[in-house]
């Protein structure tokens, strides 16, 4: 996520020059009134450039502020993925973690307050899926509800049948279990990451539909691409690369992607030894190497 994208900025600026030119022409030069009715003009001005910027203006001063150190020894001992990163790559991560909780809506069931070391993991996941895409924007038209456990279908969390620890709904809220989470960052790396896998489904998602192609990949539409994702899932099916694919990516293309995107980051070493073919496509997205936590491309933080 960009803290000032330049090309963004100075086309709302044009813009907004033109809108209060527009204005100022249309009120003053044919009534030809006083020097007053450029305040229209101005007004219109400034609120064309305000009102599309205004994410950016609070994203400046996000990244002017010192990041909290409790936040920071929660990221160093919980995200192994952090811990890789060479200074210039922790200050991104840490802002874009930074954007994240200043823009999301992220609360407990009805509204309960959400811990902050556990609203800060739900945005780790997503500052790590984004790291190597600068102009990657999570939508903001989906709340995070942090459950207190397990939930079933009905989102019950008591009795039995509690076997839902995440979920992501086609126009509707994020879901994660709080503990489930804790546990895929803060336990050893085993493949199985509730965050990775919700987050890496509304990727899929962006487009309107869960088929396991992600939002802004070249690659996606060839017809390798295509045919990496049906033969994975007929080799998941038979059971040919569990040691680092978990069975669940079996179940279609959207959740192969799913599962495929938390061995990348969770065990990206065994992916590269048992699937090279599937690691080299998901780094060429995800612009990243997650062994070191390497660009494979420079970007663009502006």
């Amino acid at each position: 996520m960009r803290a000032w994208p330049r090309r963004t900025v100075w086309a709302h600026t044009v813009g907004a020059v033109l809108i209060g030119g527009a204005v100022f022409a249309l009120a003053y030069l044919p009534l030809e009134l006083g020097p007053w009715s450029a305040i229209p003009a101005l007004a219109a001005g400034a609120a064309a450039f305000l009102v599309p910027t205004r994410r950016y203006l609070r994203r400046r001063q996000l990244a002017r502020e010192p990041f909290p150190e409790a936040w920071r020894a929660r990221l160093e001992s919980c995200v192994a993925f952090y811990s890789l990163l060479d200074a210039p790559g922790r200050r991104r991560f840490e802002r874009d973690v930074r954007f994240f909780m200043a823009e999301q809506r992220i609360s407990g069931v009805r509204g309960a307050p959400v811990p902050d070391d556990v609203e800060l993991l739900v945005a780790a996941s997503a500052a790590m899926l984004g790291h190597g895409l600068p102009d990657w924007e999570w939508p903001h038209v989906r709340d995070i509800v942090v459950y207190p456990t397990s939930f079933d279908e009905e989102y019950a969390t008591s009795g039995r049948g509690r076997h839902i620890v995440g979920m992501v709904h086609h126009q509707g809220p994020i879901l994660f279990s709080g503990p489930e989470l804790v546990h895929a960052f803060c336990t050893e790396r085993d493949g199985h990451n509730v965050g990775l896998h919700e987050m890496a489904h509304v990727m899929d998602f962006v487009d309107g539909r869960a088929d396991g192609v992600p939002a802004g990949a070249e690659w996606v539409a060839s017809a390798p691409w295509i045919e990496v994702v049906a033969d994975r899932l007929g080799r998941v099916r038979r059971g040919e690369l569990r040691k680092v694919i978990r069975a669940y990516g079996g179940k279609n293309e959207a959740e192969l992607f799913a599962v495929a995107v938390e061995a990348f980051f969770e065990r990206p070493a065994e992916l590269a030894s048992r699937d090279p073919q599937l690691f080299e496509m998901l780094s060429d997205y995800f612009n990243l190497d997650p062994r070191t936590g390497a660009l494979r491309r420079p970007v663009d933080d502006a």
